[in-house]
Parts: C-alpha cells; sequence; structure tokens
C-alpha cells in the first residue's frame, strides 16, 4: 500500500487512474483496440474488392427436356440454351442447396435417358455423356459434395441385363466426351 497524504491507495488504484493505463505487451488497452478496429475495416474492405462468387446458371436447374434437347449434341460439344456447359453446372454450385436441386434435376434427366438406354444407342450415349460431364465439373469443383453427385451420376449411368453392345459401347464413348469436352 501507498500513502497519499491521509488516503492509503493501493498500487492497483494508481495503475487505473494513471495517465499510463495497464499495458499489454508494450500497448496500451485503447491501442490494442484501435488495432483490432483497423483490422476488421481493412478484413471488410478487402472482402468488398474481391470477385463475387460463380453462381449456378438457371438452365441448369430446369426441366429435363432441356437437358435432353441439348445432351442429342452428344457426342460433340453438349451446351444449354443459354450456352452453359454441363460441367459449369457442377463447377459452379457453392452450396449444399445448390448441389441438391441440381441433383434434383440431373437424376430426373438420367432416369429418363436411363429407362431407353438398353434398347437405344443414342439414349445411351446421352446418359454417358451426362455423367462424364458431372465428372469433369466435380473435378473441378471445391465442394466434396460436387463428387458424391457425381458419384451417384455414375451409379445412374449403367445399363441394365440384356443391353445390347451397341448400347454399352456407346455409354462408354459418351462418357469420354463428356469428361472431354462437357
Amino acid at each position: 500500500m501507498i500513502s497519499a497524504g491521509d488516503a492509503v491507495v493501493s498500487p492497483l488504484t494508481i495503475a487505473t487512474f494513471s495517465r499510463d493505463r495497464p499495458r499489454i505487451g508494450g500497448f496500451r488497452r485503447s491501442r490494442l483496440r484501435d488495432l483490432g478496429v483497423l483490422a476488421a475495416v481493412l478484413a471488410l474492405a478487402l472482402a468488398g474488392c474481391t470477385k463475387e462468387a460463380e453462381t449456378v446458371p438457371v438452365s441448369c436447374l430446369g426441366e429435363p427436356m432441356g437437358m435432353m434437347i441439348a445432351l442429342r449434341q452428344a457426342p460433340g460439344a453438349v451446351t444449354l440454351a443459354d450456352g452453359t456447359r454441363l460441367s459449369r453446372c457442377v463447377s459452379s454450385a457453392r452450396t449444399d442447396g445448390d448441389l441438391q436441386s441440381l441433383g434434383i434435376s440431373l437424376g430426373r434427366t438420367a432416369d429418363l435417358l436411363r429407362a431407353r438406354a438398353a434398347a437405344d444407342p443414342a439414349a445411351a450415349l446421352q446418359l454417358g455423356y451426362l455423367a462424364g460431364a458431372v465428372r469433369a465439373g466435380a473435378s473441378r469443383a471445391t465442394s466434396g459434395i460436387a463428387e458424391q453427385l457425381a458419384r451417384r451420376m455414375g451409379q445412374l449411368a449403367t445399363l441394365g441385363p440384356g443391353a445390347s453392345a451397341a448400347a454399352t459401347g456407346a455409354l462408354a464413348r459418351g462418357a469420354r466426351a463428356g469428361e472431354r469436352s462437357g
């Protein structure tokens, strides 16, 4: 205890009321607070300068008929009505919700193609292309869920027993084309 005239004052009280506030690592607390505020302002400013995240094109989430029409271009490069490649549909999905919506749309398209693929080599080629394009998009995506979508599309892109040799060959050709140019 330190005596200041008639009053007894503790060292803690003196430090609290002195001009030199308690220091942390050589900095006054107010200085640390100012540095924290400055860091937060800089982080927000830099966040505003970054490129806005790509979103899934609307054409990727439409009815299966739009994709079925586009898949007629296979084994050439398949683009949807707005020019979007199928692989971009997958690689641009950023959220779980995007991928779920995309999975529903792609799954419905795959189901329609699969129903005809065993007997129709053109449908088998398109189904293979769809699965290959999804696999290509998932390889460029940042989400592990995109890999799950590609795995599911691979499961859908199979032919049942009794499929013709022509359909089996077309499925494989379509998958290679989809991975290459999807």
